[in-house]
């Protein structure tokens, strides 16, 4: 094939890639193929000398959602070098000090702060010159600090990352199948509304300072620096010039047991100043290296699938091949995350296929060279035998479901999750044993938990159990009698509850159920409490009304002791009667009566969503004496009613 056809549909096919990547969170090809594809057209435009203006070689990847806010970045995010020869990379460390440190692979972040508080967050965005204005969701991972000590302006880059067993969590609990830790935290953070039980298991690394900070020349400093205002930093090794080991640094920051995913190390120098003096391409900054993992291919023989039905009714399909040693491993299955993945390898059993290890780590499919197309997935449930249906999800991604509300495995993982440490924190309700109790017919609902002592003759006679064991199985279960709103509401399964918003529905009812149920009962809408998006409050009204739902939860009520989760009891009026229902409102200032915890849970008692900073949305502003400029400034600009004390005190009293 001539030279410039083969590289514009290179360009073609990395574009729709990009595209696909950046702009849809759905990645249709591996990493391995979209490297290849890469490495092929800079060799072709370097033999040419001929680089077409599309071409992805000249631009950093990025695209904005247009129905997020566009910001021009401070400085462009260019990105780094890469390569995959270890001679490449000592030759850039000789002679300085360097800085290897791990590259994470996930999304990247731009984080800025003013007056020690979070102003804005935006993602790499178009071209690495505009970002996503990502604020209203990036503030809801834990890991990010809302405050710092440092007052001056500060702006900092780094990695918003799912782990492995986030990653793990989020697709057994969620009614989605993410190929990738780094699509799932891309989606998480780029949607408009927000998804605060996937947030809350993001984390953020951060790598580097944008602003200048006086006294920083050196990159070890900036990440000290980095570390003392409460940030999670990316881990490195330093080396002295003259004393750089490229051996020690892979050995120092493998990423084969790490926590995280990683797709390389980055090699920078130290000094600053010098780093910056080399200047920069228009894909890249010359101060930096990054050296990616060689993937190494294995060709093996492509045997069928598994599938297996989780909580949610999404089915997975797990590939099977003829077991090949994977860096003294042996693997015989790889993922293939949803059924546009499955389709596109066009199986036939027998195909003759390459697999390898994504970040080292994942064993996946890179290609079928035989590509036969005669393997059909029957659509069938495995656990229950009924029928399987195709549906599709966000972004356009088709999966298998069980509709099925009485499967078996669909039965077993809601359970599952029922008893984890996220809800009941039933200590010895490992999935096995709840299958087994399944199984017997021991366990049909939740409730049924609750009455395991009926079996106690029989449980004690199953392998693995005894006297002892169930006695200690029977305590944890007593113990999970006594329980909060937010930890009901955390293990029944409600799509979108996460730990915060379950935290604040509790807070805001006080703890009680009842309570709950009324509000429900009465059409509140529960969006007005803060943390908990229109997606939630939409979750909870299908969660409620879903009879085959109310079978398995509704017999707890009988069972359980709602604890008052230590929440203040109302003093004057309830929520539904109150002048402050389904307002936000801020507080500012040390107040006479009221601890700010005090005027909090008052405000949240009558309904109110406390927030932190003076918005066009807030109502109101409660001040004091002692109450600052900046926030009576933003309420004068956003017409924001200010209450004192005693005026707060008159409404609540009428």
């Amino acid at each position: 094939m001539n030279a410039l056809v083969r590289m514009k549909e290179l360009i073609k096919k990395i574009n729709e890639a990009d595209h696909d990547y950046f702009g849809e969170d759905n990645p249709k090809i591996s990493d391995l193929e979209y490297d290849k594809m890469v490495e092929e057209l800079k060799e072709l435009e370097k033999e040419s000398g001929i680089v077409f203006a599309t071409s992805p070689s000249k631009k950093v990847g990025g695209e904005n959602r247009k129905e997020l806010k566009s910001v021009e970045h401070t400085k462009p995010m260019l990105s780094c070098d890469k390569t995959k020869s270890a001679s490449d990379i000592k030759q850039f460390a000789k002679g300085k000090d360097i800085v290897a440190s791990r590259k994470m692979d996930g999304l990247t972040l731009v984080l800025r702060y003013k007056n020690g508080s979070l102003d804005l967050a935006l993602t790499r965005g178009r071209d690495g010159i505009c970002g996503e204005d990502v604020t209203h969701t990036v503030k809801n991972i834990p890991s990010v600090p809302k405050k710092i000590p440092y007052s001056g302006e500060l702006e900092v880059r780094g990695e918003g990352v799912a782990s492995w067993s986030s990653f793990d969590f989020i697709n057994r609990t969620f009614k989605e199948s993410n190929a990738h830790p780094r699509s799932l935290t891309a989606g998480a953070v780029r949607r408009l509304d927000i998804q605060e039980g996937k947030l809350s298991r993001l984390d953020f690394f951060a790598f580097e300072i944008v602003t200048d900070v006086p006294g920083i020349k050196r990159k070890t400093e900036a990440l000290e620096f980095l570390k003392k205002q409460g940030f999670l930093v990316v881990d490195n090794v330093f080396f002295e010039a003259g004393k750089f080991n490229i051996e020690s640094a892979l050995y120092t920051l493998n990423a084969e047991k790490y926590s995280y995913p990683v797709d390389g190390i980055v090699f920078e120098y130290d000094d600053l100043l010098y780093g910056k003096s080399l200047g920069k391409t228009a894909h890249h900054e010359k101060r930096m290296i990054a050296l990616k993992w060689q993937d190494e291919e294995y060709e093996t023989v492509f045997r069928g699938v598994e599938l297996e039905t989780t909580r949610t009714g999404l089915v997975s399909i797990v590939g099977i091949f003829d077991p090949v040693n994977m860096d003294g491993a042996m693997i015989s299955r790889a993922y293939l995350h949803n059924l546009d993945v499955f389709d596109s390898f066009k199986f036939g059993i027998g195909d003759k296929i390459t697999v390898y290890k994504a970040n080292m780590i994942i064993p996946q499919i890179a290609k079928n060279k035989t590509r036969s197309g005669t393997f059909f997935i029957e659509h069938v449930c495995p656990a229950c035998g009924a029928r399987l249906f195709v549906k599709s999800s966000g972004g356009g991604v088709h999966n298998l479901y069980c509709i099925n509300e009485g499967c078996v495995s669909r039965a077993v993982r809601k359970i599952e999750r029922f008893c984890g440490k996220d809800g009941m924190n039933i200590e010895g309700m490992s999935r096995s044993t709840i299958e087994r109790f399944v199984e017997r017919g021991w366990i049909k609902a939740y409730a049924d938990i609750y009455r395991l002592d009926r079996y106690r003759s029989q449980i004690i006679k199953e392998p693995g159990f005894g006297e002892r064991s169930f006695d200690k199985l029977w305590d944890a279960i007593e113990r999970s009698k006594k329980i909060s709103l937010s930890g009901f509401l955390m293990g029944i399964g409600i799509e979108g509850m996460g730990p915060r918003s379950a935290a604040y529905i509790g807070e805001y009812f006080r703890g009680s159920f009842k309570k709950f149920e009324n509000a429900i009962k009465k059409g509140f809408y529960f969006s007005h409490i803060a943390e908990v998006p229109y997606s939630l409050e939409k979750s909870i009204y299908e969660w409620y009304g879903n009879d085959e739902e109310a079978k398995l939860w509704r017999p707890l009520l009988e069972v359980f002791d709602f604890a008052n989760d230590d929440y203040e009891e109302a003093r004057g009026e309830d929520y539904e009667e109150s002048p402050f229902l389904g307002t936000r409102v801020a507080i500012t200032g040390t107040l006479v009566n009221y601890t700010r915890k005090e005027i909090t849970n008052k405000l949240l008692s009558l309904g109110a969503t406390v927030v932190d900073t003076v918005t066009d949305t807030t109502d109101y502003l409660i001040v004091s004496v002692t109450t600052g400029r900046k926030k009576l400034d933003a309420a004068a600009k956003y017409g924001t009613q200010l209450l004192s004390e005693s005026d707060f005190e008159r409404m609540i009293a009428k």
